[in-house]
């Protein structure tokens, strides 16, 4: 009896030694409203005149941030070094259906190391650097439906990439630098009765950013180089491939003066889009196949000779002890003198309010009208193109 009662007590001091050392949370967040949009492309030139619209008022799901759930955990392994991970899945609040192209965790799947002295360095697919320290900056970041903003900047402020090696240093005075490694190297050979085959396949790149949050001040610089190679030969003569090298900056500052946030963000990307081009990329076009069907300008015209300058200006202000009023002006230049003697401009207006009902759940309303503008003057297309945007939502959100 005294040996089952030594045992019984050993098990239970071993379990919380490895209780206090390890620990496993279950998180996640629950968002859904119900909205009113309206889009409208009118055209006019070597394509005729026309327009496509689409409307509709909906049940919307993850508006202010997209429905997740995950786990995440630490483990002491002494001398001030933890082993981390995280896995965290998407889905739709409205049918249940997985989210990220029905990956198991699409959104994040991590393991890592990390350590008050040296930083944090994380495996996995997750996101680029420019996600830390360059979108929380805009006040309404990479959520809230249109007015969030990729709307203007395209995905190159928060994207995630498959296969990423990723280190974050501690944070010193508030200053903090990141860089990752993304993709890899491929290639292929194959032989058949004297003929072969070569294919060669490169995704790879590096994220890169660097921030200072320290008081009332808040700047975030980022960029980003990915290249995307398709090459090969057959029998020695070259394939025609793809050699893409998109690169992608942002700075953003912010100021709070207490009674009023001001928020400033410019950004470019060069030959090429991560994340596509925002709100500009839904102008529609007649396609060339038949009147009634359309194509959207983001289908064309990334790529190599791709230039997209964006800006944002925002405020941010507190009403109550638990309400805040948010605003937004964001716009963008594209031109892609490779493909087309022309540019698109867009501009974003966004209005929001957040409420809070307690810290775990809030409720909350946005505003956004946004247009684009397409001008072409050239022998495949001479015309122009206008988008109108208009989205309206009411939405609850919970967090666990």
């Amino acid at each position: 009896m005294k040996k089952t009662l030594l045992t019984a007590a050993l098990v239970a001091g071993f379990a919380s030694a490895a209780h206090a050392e390890t620990s496993v949370t279950l998180y996640g967040l629950v968002d859904g409203g119900v909205g009113y949009t309206n889009q409208k492309t009118t055209w006019s030139g070597d394509f005729g005149s026309g327009s496509y619209k689409d409307r509709g008022f909906n049940f919307r799901s993850g508006v202010k941030n997209g429905n997740r759930w995950g786990l995440k955990g630490t483990e002491d392994l002494g001398n001030g070094t933890s082993a981390i991970f995280q896995l965290e899945s998407g889905f739709s609040l409205g049918d249940g259906y997985s989210a990220q192209d029905g990956r198991l965790f699409g959104r994040k799947a991590i393991v890592g190391l990390t350590g008050e002295s040296w930083g944090t360095l994380t495996l996995g697919r997750q996101y680029n650097a420019a996600d830390d320290f360059v979108a929380p900056i805009d006040p309404f970041g990479t959520g809230w439906g249109q007015a969030a903003i990729g709307s203007a900047f395209g995905g190159g402020v928060s994207a995630r990439f498959d296969n990423v090696v990723k280190y974050v240093t501690p944070n010193f005075s508030g200053f903090q630098l990141g860089l990752g490694w993304v993709g890899g190297n491929n290639k292929q050979n194959y032989s058949h009765n004297g003929d072969s085959w070569e294919t060669k396949q490169k995704d790879n790149g590096f994220t890169f950013g660097l921030g200072y949050n320290n008081g009332p001040i808040e700047v975030g610089a980022s960029f980003d180089y990915i290249r995307t190679d398709r090459s090969g030969n057959h029998n020695g003569l070259p394939i025609v491939g793809v050699d893409n090298k998109t690169k992608v900056w942002n700075l953003g500052f912010a100021y709070d003066f207490d009674v009023v946030k001001l928020h400033l963000i410019y950004g470019q990307q060069h030959d090429g889009a991560i994340g596509g081009l925002g709100l500009a990329g839904d102008i529609a076009l007649p396609a060339y196949t038949a009147d009634y069907e359309v194509a959207t300008v983001g289908d064309s015209i990334v790529g190599d000779g791709l230039r997209q300058r964006s800006w944002l200006l925002g405020l941010t202000a507190p009403v109550s002890d638990a309400g805040k009023v948010l605003f937004s002006y964001t716009g963008n230049n594209i031109k892609n003198k490779e493909l087309f003697d022309g540019k698109i401009t867009s501009h974003i207006f966004n209005l929001g309010y957040l409420h809070s009902l307690s810290k775990r759940t809030s409720v909350y309303a946005v505003a956004s009208y946004g247009q684009s503008k397409l001008k072409v003057n050239e022998t495949v297309f001479d015309g122009q193109a206008k988008l109108k945007s208009t989205e309206v939502v009411l939405g609850l959100q919970h967090r666990f």
